[in-house]
């Protein structure tokens, strides 16, 4: 296994609470933006290497030395061709019946599951944990590069699905969640698009992120939130952070074309 799959692995046992933050590593955030910040702010100090090692050691294990010296932190992206392929005859199996273009007038299938998290969040929690997966899988997004981004899948959420199916299910997440939820994402969605054209980068950034002072004195002077009682820094934290709605927001503000859903 390359130090890149160690890493990989690691941080999605971290995001989904299976394994303890290693020897160094404090993480007192549960909202997973805020999380996801402060972890990458720990291991960009120690390094990628040393917190592969120290969890490595968590699990008694010793890697072979040439796997931290040979790594470098630009062989990340260069990774995930050598994971597909590895993974590709699974993956691959119903290639035979090769679909065809799909039907613009059907709406992508969205892949609700039975347990508490789907695909969709698995990549969205690993890559949130990495400061490089998010910005790559920004990128991917808005060049509309499927290939990659499939690879990416596959390497995350150990589950191959379009760029189409992710896209629709994260732009009408809301419409399926609970009536506070969908109150809350619209609001806030409005909130940011406000800032975003007030050129209010550094603030959008740090709500985006999570900060509660921020957001505590920020809410008593926006003209949305100032006479709306509900909206708490616990609000938001549960209707709109939880929900990787922070991500969606960068997703658009970085160019990405998010669909509407059509209408009945």
């Amino acid at each position: 296994m390359l130090l890149i799959e160690h890493y990989l692995k690691y941080l999605q046992e971290l995001a989904d609470e299976k394994r303890t933050p290693p020897e160094g590593i404090e993480l007192t955030e549960s909202e997973p933006m805020a999380r996801a910040a402060q972890l990458q702010e720990q291991i960009q100090k120690i390094g990628i290497p040393e917190f592969v090692r120290r969890c490595a050691e968590q699990d008694g294990e010793t890697l072979p030395q040439e796997a931290y010296d040979n790594f470098k932190p630009e062989d990340l992206m260069a990774a995930f061709n050598a994971l597909v392929s590895q993974d590709a005859p699974q993956e691959e199996a119903p290639a035979e019946a090769a679909p065809s273009e799909p039907d613009p007038a059907e709406p992508p299938q969205i892949d609700e599951p039975d347990g508490p998290r789907n695909a969709y969040e698995v990549l969205l929690d690993c890559c949130s944990l990495d400061e490089s997966l998010l910005y790559y899988l920004i990128d991917v997004l808005k060049r509309g590069a499927e290939e990659e981004f499939q690879k990416l899948a596959l390497v995350t959420a150990r589950k191959a699905f379009t760029q189409a199916d992710f896209l629709y299910w994260f732009a009408t997440k809301q419409n399926r969640a609970e009536r506070d939820e969908l109150i809350c994402v619209t609001l806030m969605d409005a909130v940011f698009d406000r800032l975003a054209a007030e050129g209010q980068k550094e603030l959008i950034a740090a709500l985006l992120c999570g900060d509660k002072t921020t957001f505590e004195l920020f809410r008593c002077d926006a003209p949305e939130l100032q006479h709306l009682p509900e909206a708490t820094y616990e609000w938001y934290e549960k209707n709109y952070l939880q929900g990787f709605y922070p991500v969606r927001y960068m997703l658009k503000y970085n160019g990405v074309s998010l669909p509407v859903e059509e209408k009945q």
